[in-house]
């Protein structure tokens, strides 16, 4: 999901700007780990995934030598971060050794945008590097062990992320609007309470059993996908060339089934309830393609309106 879904997503999101389809390399190769992984070649999948990690690097570095802001310096670290994860799964074949690094991945490029459209919005300076050195802690935690010291501190700068985001993004302003800012606003919301939990997980579930998977679940269905949820309306129809993106209360459906999903999961970790797990992972891919296959839907619809006008 990490490389071939996200990194793919990501990926395809950043070379479209720069119209230079060698670039489209890059996500051709995200999504072709996939197909490794599934025929049983789990290491030519990680290759791929680290070719792809390392080009998108280096995408990133393309933007920050043309713009010179700090959103590329934190998309940069997140390619090397998500790099860091794919080698150190090939040396040691460990999921749990590479999640670390994943979960910093998706963390600095989300946080980057959300930044980034943050940037005309009145956020002091100080109250920027704060967020910046909270993102870095982050980092310092994934250095330790995720036991003792490294989850405390992974746990306080996701904390003091999540309250950073509930307080300086643009949360507010749209749920004062209606159809598509409200569901964006909605969105982020239930995201950044899905991260505040994360963080709460990495302080007080660290001797439970399921803890990794509680963990897991939390920081990339609750948080991950509801900042995908929030992006996705205004993605597709902006690949399409779509200007207006395309909006359905049934968007609703999707995103509440999301967020259900994730906390039967998390419930059933802490209550060791096995057939629940899989219930809950059912949910969650339901919500998932369910969301997708609307987004689809409505922007093929409006692409057809905007054709006949």
């Amino acid at each position: 999901m990490v490389g071939g879904f996200l990194g793919t997503l990501i990926a395809l999101e950043k070379i479209i700007p720069l119209k230079k389809k060698s670039l489209y390399l890059i996500p051709v190769l995200n999504a072709l780990s996939v197909v490794f992984f599934f025929a049983n070649q789990p290491k030519i999948s990680i290759y791929i995934l680290i070719i792809s990690s390392t080009s998108l690097a280096f995408v990133f570095l393309y933007y920050f030598r043309t713009q010179q802001t700090v959103i590329y310096i934190l998309m940069l670290l997140g390619a090397i971060c998500w790099l860091v994860g794919n080698v150190l799964l090939l040396t040691r074949f460990f999921y749990p050794l590479a999640f670390p690094w994943w979960a910093a991945f998706g963390l600095f490029i989300i946080a980057a945008e959300r930044l980034e459209l943050m940037k005309f919005f009145p956020v002091s300076k100080l109250s920027k590097k704060i967020f910046i050195s909270l993102l870095l802690c982050f980092v310092i935690g994934v250095l330790f062990s995720f036991h003792v010291i490294g989850s405390i501190i992974c746990g306080l700068a996701l904390i003091g992320l999540s309250i950073w985001l509930m307080k300086n993004d643009l949360i507010g302003v749209n749920l004062r609007k209606g159809d598509m800012p409200k569901f964006v606003g909605i969105s982020l919301l239930t995201g950044y309470v899905a991260l505040l939990l994360t963080g709460i997980f990495f302080l007080i579930l660290s001797d439970q059993w399921l803890t990794y998977d509680a963990i897991v679940h939390s920081f990339f269905i609750g948080f991950v996908f509801s900042m995908i949820f929030a992006h996705g309306p205004m993605i597709l129809p902006g690949i399409m060339g779509i200007s207006a993106p395309p909006f359905n209360q049934a968007l609703y459906y999707w995103l509440v089934l999301l967020q259900v999903s994730w906390l039967v999961r998390s419930f059933s970790d802490v209550a060791v309830e096995m057939e629940l797990r899989k219930i809950s992972g059912l949910l969650s891919a339901v919500a998932i393609v369910g969301y997708f296959i609307t987004i689809w839907l409505l922007t093929v619809k409006s692409q057809r309106h905007a054709k006949l006008y």
